[in-house]
């Protein structure tokens, strides 16, 4: 009886020594391994060999586990129910209560001692418990090489009727569960929460197009190509931009830009401001572009502005502060007033500008109204619901029975909008619509 417990203990021993190699080689950090690596540690070069094939790795693992799980329970079933049901005698069931009592305390016992614990420990010292499985794991790896090879071969048997085949190579985590492990490593305290977000950020910033990040057409403040000193003068000190986009004959033609330290030295030097003088090429992007794509693109070619185009025409500006605001949040200059896109109403709504963007809007009232080519702003979203210029009072409702609701508009455009979130479980209903709802 001693000696088929003490086998059953080693065998869930053995079972936890693989479950937690796995954890701690394929979650041992790159900077520490590469660091041992330089060394010429044998360790860390093995680590490193199980990394880089991990088909073979993770297949010897589940193959060690697999095979030692099984005997665990056929020793244990055996040898435990067994000495159980001698214990109980003439009691009715007694076989029967053996061998369940048995599989529930082997279970148990492979479940804590073979997997929890051990994967515990090699998550949190996955290091130095790397470095002591390593080479044997290789060693193994290379031994059951001619095993794995087989028993790939005869799933393949099977996966070929579901145009499939087998591959030990664990799946790639999604951007959602890239998201998850960065909010739960903020809860913990393993992470900034500052840094959280810009993580979390940078995690959706490669979905982002030029046109939902960008200054719209209806915000963009440009000088005329050819306006007099006076008034290259008054525009820059109003606006307080430090580049300008330079139109020749309507806004839609922009044929470059100034920046405001050329039109000062330019002033300063002779005394008269000639914008031919100081005038960059525009680059022209389309609103359709990856922001990322456009990021790395204008770090490439040194220009801090870009003119964002479509089929009308002049689509908005967007310059790289605008990008890296997506990243890290808003950045003031010492003269900024920050300007608040939301106005939060007792009632639970909100009043938000027609300029406002989308993603923002999301972001400050955490919701998820739709963002796209023709729906980067507030204003945009209003019309593109209502297939029109809604008139002030109308309301519109998105596919998730978000309400918005016209507070201020012109014939030309939506200045305010007040937005009625879907209610919560225990609160009242959103106003009804008026026919103009998203379908």
């Amino acid at each position: 009886m001693f000696a088929d417990f003490l086998l059953i203990f080693f065998l869930i021993l053995a079972n936890g020594l693989f479950a937690g190699a796995e954890i701690s080689v394929l979650s041992v950090r790159k900077t520490r391994l590469r660091e041992f690596v330089r060394r010429g540690d044998k360790r860390a070069l093995a680590v490193k060999s199980l990394r880089d094939k991990p088909e073979h790795f993770l297949a010897t693992v589940q193959i060690g586990i697999t095979l030692v799980g099984t005997a665990a329970g056929a020793v244990g079933g055996a040898a435990f129910a067994a000495s159980m049901s001698a214990a109980l005698g003439d009691v009715e069931y007694a076989q029967e209560i053996s061998l369940v009592t048995a599989v529930l305390l082997i279970s148990f016992l492979e479940l804590v001692l073979g997997e929890l614990v051990p994967k515990s420990l090699a998550l949190r010292y996955s290091d130095s418990y790397s470095f002591l499985v390593g080479r044997p794991l290789l060693g193994l790896a290379y031994l059951m090489r001619p095993l794995v090879w087989f028993l790939t071969a005869c799933s393949n048997v099977f996966l070929r009727m579901f145009g499939d085949q087998t591959t030990f190579t664990e799946a790639r985590l999604s951007r959602d569960e890239l998201q998850q492990l960065v909010e739960e490593a903020a809860k913990t305290g393993s992470v900034d929460p500052r840094a959280s977000e810009i993580a979390s950020r940078a995690l959706g910033f490669g979905e982002i197009t030029v046109a939902e990040v960008m200054v719209p057409r209806t915000r963009v403040v440009a000088l005329r190509r050819g306006a007099p000193p006076e008034e290259v003068q008054r525009v820059i000190l109003e606006e307080g931009h430090s580049r300008m986009p330079v139109y020749d004959g309507s806004i839609d033609h922009i044929v470059g830009y100034v920046v405001a330290r050329d039109v000062l030295a330019l002033a300063w030097e002779r005394g008269l401001v000639v914008l031919e003088d100081i005038l960059r090429p525009p680059y022209v992007v389309a609103g359709t572009t990856p922001a990322l794509d456009l990021l790395r693109e204008m770090q490439r070619r040194r220009v801090q502005m870009a003119v964002v185009t479509d089929e009308h025409g002049l689509a908005g500006l967007i310059t790289i502060e605008d990008l890296i605001e997506e990243l890290v949040g808003d950045i003031f200059s010492e003269d900024d007033q920050p300007q608040s896109l939301v106005l939060r109403e007792p009632e639970g709504t909100a009043i938000v500008q027609g300029w406002a963007p989308v993603r923002k809007v999301n972001r400050e009232l955490h919701l998820d109204l739709p963002v796209g080519a023709d729906r980067t702003t507030i204003a945009g979203l209003c019309i593109a619901l209502a297939e029109m210029i809604p008139e002030a009072g109308t309301t519109l409702k998105t596919e998730d029975g978000t309400v918005l609701e016209i507070v201020e508009a012109s014939a030309r455009r939506v200045r305010k909008v007040r937005i009625h979130p879907v209610p919560r479980q225990g609160e009242g209903p959103p106003p009804a619509t008026d026919g103009h709802d998203d379908v």
